[in-house]
């Protein structure tokens, strides 16, 4: 009897430590999960925002608006955007705005500038911000210019024409709002 109630209690024993290592094998697993999901939030936010910017929010800290002296702007759109949109498939616009922006957003990385947003067919970067620059004003005039060869070689866009416009001059930039786009 001594030696059935010492098996049993191995049994139990066996038991509840294999039930705690399957939990703290779910633990684990959702563990992971949640890195993964805050690392995949860090590299978004990182990519939507200035590093500096990115990592005073990740930190928690508010980030104050910041005067800029000189920057300069590029802003574009797709003439006609409108009437493309309503004689086309909604898929073929979403299509022809990502080669676009593919093709834009190659071109940005070339120059010193950060682009600012993309919303519809708007397209915004800025030179001299977020870090203060010498030679935003040619950066940003070359980026427009590669833009207009490069757009209108590209298959499929040669119909679009594209309405561009720089400023340059002084900007308030800052963080405004609390959910992201």
């Amino acid at each position: 009897a001594e030696i059935e109630r010492q098996n049993k209690d191995d049994e139990d024993k066996a038991s509840a430590a294999m039930a705690v290592d399957n939990k703290l094998e779910r633990v684990t697993a959702e563990l992971r999960c949640q890195v993964a999901q805050v690392a995949m939030s860090e590299r978004v936010l990182h990519q939507m925002l200035p590093a500096k910017v990115a990592a005073d929010l990740s930190a928690g800290r508010s980030v104050p608006s910041e005067a800029f002296d000189h920057v300069t702007i590029f802003f574009s759109d797709i003439e006609g955007f409108t009437s493309i949109s309503a004689s086309a498939h909604p898929i073929e616009i979403m299509s022809l705005l990502n080669l676009l922006y593919t093709v834009m957003d190659y071109c940005a990385s070339l120059f010193p500038i950060y682009k600012v947003e993309k919303i519809g067919d708007s397209y915004m970067v800025v030179g001299g911000l977020p870090e203060r620059t010498e030679g935003h004003t040619e950066a940003v005039a070359d980026f427009a210019l590669l833009v207009r060869r490069v757009v209108h070689s590209v298959k499929g866009m040669a119909a679009i024409r594209l309405r561009m416009g720089i400023h340059s001059g002084p900007v308030m930039a800052g963080i405004v709002g609390h959910l992201m786009p």
